[in-house]
């Protein structure tokens, strides 16, 4: 069995499938009739390799197989499909060998491409004749199918079409930055980019078959095109020509110069035919693999690597971020702070070897001792705030004495931590993460009367709980909140000083997929054209609604004979306590309400109620994808994320009109709302939306182009997060300059964004 495999991609130039009267023909007669032995014959062929692939590297870039393993995975796959013998195959792929043979023998054509995915990511698949296979169909989004086959043009798999168009797509899928190469002219006809990964390695790109094939089959004018731009910055150009120094090539004397030898070399090796002759490639490659060594080396040894460093980039500062599970929230802050030379630092208490992250340095520490037995349950808490505090106050003072000073800090103030971190540096500017702020009677205790508080001094305990953000309010310079409910949560003066900025969604890698599919208890497979209800949240209990809506599934399956209800979400303690087992007669939420609506449920309907548990990560973007109304309900306290996942995924969503629910999910506009407590009227609004495709697929693309514009993590919620890090330093001077002058230093305006 043979394959063409030059130049290895698809080429802007070229028709996406050659001859295609003529191959759609062949794909007609010989491969469309025999899909179902072509998915057995690939997924057969993965079965055999998966084990061998995920033994001989389990990990790529941090990422476990077969994630961003699709070049592996299609190289391994066309070589045992060379090598194959159809006798040792079971009838259904031996089938599907047979009518690929015999459409190879027939004068088709079967290739390995490779391109922009559905604006995306990179990846690599085969056309054979006018049909896309996917062998790796899994790599990006493990509980996709591993192997994909559909008409080509339906695949969405596009030509990358120059360099501009690469570096958008590296910078999405790698998270990579890209620079044009202002370094090394004499490379830049042959790799006119520079890439600085997110750990602060550069490297010259592209030598890859496509892009090198693209660049040379033009005679370098992709090359031109990229290089023509605004010159390199001037701090990266002398990081990235410092790492190079002593290797031996010649090195632009500045930007602005090697913008104009980079372009006259691609005019002259144009003139001098360069690009058709192969042993002046190799020896261009061989140059890159050596520049390539040197800025590794550099970026090893180097952190923060400034190379990554953005144009407009504010002065270099210390940064201290202060956080109990580092990174957590601050997972794409930190390293974009890296990235823009800053030099990032993290105090943790999650204890590891690691002590280089994403151009940050870690530093680990620990508490010296626990909570005091018997000690008074309404101060609990703040002692344990206070173990924590002088833990990081005390791992602050070894960072000072080792040097180190920050310009600004920023903390989650949730567990205490930075309760004395003014101490150790009194100039430093403190940035603090607003939550969610306890004040008594408390919006969850008095919220739903179904729960009221077990104790009378309920009250007492949340007034002393929120002791801790009373005392960073008195030393804080700033707060960034994700909702402006949440800001309001916190007392004045405080409140003037706290910016609304949410954490962000990454609206690129959460989108709709219409070819979405899980699988249930290994048997069920169920896709977009089953009719699925969707409940998720971290743990089932009543703060996240978990009661209310289980009381509405009586209506919903009656109404719905052929609806799927899929819950996801945990059993044991979350933001409330768990059940009195002696009162409730059950031990978790879960079981309580679960035991309660189910003499109201028939057998036949309670099995199609699916209780997931904890949905992995890779699992719970399809499992929203998949979703043909998602319920999102909650009392008025921090917001769950899956609700903006929701949003991004374009799902029909019912929520509770509740803060600060409603201010993402307006009503009949980005989703529908009802009263928390009226489990009439969600079911009401599920079911009616159910019925209704179109309301679905408005509310849905409306859910989606919100998400977008508010909620984008790398458009708009971390260029505001990195703009107020990036701020504080003058904040806290404007505020004190106020103060000298005898004007309040609490009257400015906190910025919604």
């Amino acid at each position: 069995m043979s394959f063409d495999l030059t130049p290895g991609a698809l080429l802007p130039s070229e028709p996406r499938v050659p001859d295609r009267a003529g191959m759609s023909a062949l794909t007609e007669r010989h491969l469309l009739p025999a899909l179902p032995g072509l998915q057995a014959l690939f997924l057969g062929i993965r079965a055999h390799l998966d084990p061998g692939l995920r033994a001989a590297r389990p990990v790529k870039l941090g990422k476990p197989y077969p994630l961003g393993q699709c070049l592996e995975i299609s190289l391994a796959v066309q070589q045992q499909l060379k090598g194959l013998d159809p006798r040792t195959l079971a009838p259904p792929a031996a089938a599907g060998h047979a009518a690929l043979a015999a459409f190879l023998r027939a004068g088709g054509t079967m290739r390995r491409v490779w391109g922009d995915l559905r604006g995306q990511y990179f990846q690599n698949a085969f056309l054979a004749g006018t049909l896309y296979i996917d062998v790796a169909n899994d790599t990006v989004m493990p509980t996709k199918p591993k192997v994909e086959i559909l008409p080509f043009d339906q695949a969405r798999l596009h030509p990358i079409a120059d360099y501009r168009h690469y570096a958008r797509i590296a910078e999405r899928y790698w998270q990579a930055t890209v620079w044009p190469n202002h370094v090394v002219p004499e490379l830049a006809p042959y790799c006119p980019l520079i890439t600085v990964s997110p750990a602060g390695v550069a490297s010259l790109r592209d030598v890859g078959d496509y892009m090198m094939a693209l660049t040379l089959s033009q005679g370098f004018a992709p090359s031109r095109a990229v290089l023509a731009g605004e010159p390199l910055p001037g701090e990266v150009f002398e990081r990235l020509a410092a790492a190079l120094v002593g290797s031996p090539l010649t090195l632009a004397t500045g930007p602005e110069a090697g913008r104009a030898e980079a372009l006259g070399h691609c005019l002259a090796y144009r003139a001098k035919r360069w690009h058709r002759q192969p042993a002046i490639l190799q020896r261009m490659l061989h140059l890159t693999d050596k520049a390539n060594r040197s800025l590794a080396r550099a970026g090893a040894n180097e952190t923060p690597c400034a190379a990554n460093a953005a144009p407009g980039c504010s002065r270099p500062m210390h940064v201290l971020f202060v956080h109990r599970h580092f990174p957590d929230k601050f997972a794409f802050l930190a390293p974009a702070l890296a990235r823009r030379g800053h030099n990032v630092v993290a105090l943790t208490m999650r204890q590891t070897e690691t002590t280089q992250w994403q151009g940050v340095t870690i530093v680990s520490y620990g508490t010296a001792r626990g909570t005091t037995p018997g000690v008074h349950p309404w101060v609990s808490d703040f002692e344990a705030e206070t173990i924590r505090g002088e833990a990081c106050f005390r791992a602050a003072l070894r960072l000072r004495e080792q040097g180190f000073t920050p310009d600004v800090i920023v903390a989650s103030p949730g567990w205490g931590e930075s309760l004395f971190l003014k101490e150790v540096w009194p100039q430093a500017t403190l940035g603090i993460g607003c939550e969610c702020h306890h004040r008594p009677p408390g919006a969850m205790a008095a919220f739903d009367p179904e729960f009221p508080p077990a104790e009378a001094e309920e009250a007492c305990r949340l007034r002393l709980k929120g002791l801790g953000n009373l005392l960073h309010c008195e030393t804080a310079d700033a707060g960034l909140s994700p909702t402006r409910w949440q800001a309001a949560t916190f007392p004045e003066p405080f409140r003037s000083r706290i910016t609304v900025v949410h954490d962000g969604i990454d609206t690129d890698a959460v989108v709709p997929d219409p070819a979405v599919s899980l699988t249930l208890n290994g048997h069920l497979v169920l896709t977009r054209q089953d009719e699925v209800v969707t409940f998720a949240s971290r743990t089932l209990e009543p703060c996240r609604g978990y009661h209310i809506f289980m009381r509405a599934l009586p209506e919903i399956l009656a109404r719905r004979p052929h609806v799927r209800v899929l819950i996801a979400g945990g059993d044991e303690a979350g933001f409330g306590p768990p059940p009195d087992a002696a009162r409730y007669g059950a031990p978790t939420w879960k079981e309580v309400f679960a035991r309660e609506v189910r003499p109201q449920i028939a057998d036949a309907d309670w099995a199609r109620v699916h209780f997931l548990g904890v949905v992995p990560r890779p699992f719970f973007v399809p499992l929203l994808q998949l979703s043909t109304v998602h319920v999102c309900l909650a009392y008025p306290l921090v917001p769950s994320a899956s609700l903006l996942e929701a949003m991004s995924a374009g799902c029909a969503i019912v929520a509770s009109d509740t803060p600060p629910l409603r201010e993402a999910v307006r009503h009949d506009e980005t989703g529908r709302l009802a009263g928390f407590f009226d489990v009439a009227g969600l079911a009401g609004e599920v079911c009616a939306l159910l019925g209704d495709p179109a309301a679905r697929q408005r509310l849905g693309e409306n859910a989606r182009r919100f998400a977008r514009a508010h909620y984008d993590l790398r458009t708009r919620c971390l260029p505001r997060q990195i703009e107020w890090v990036e701020g504080l330093p003058g904040d806290a001077n404007r505020r004190a300059g106020l103060a000298e002058a005898g004007r309040p230093a609490n009257g400015l305006s906190s910025r919604d964004f």
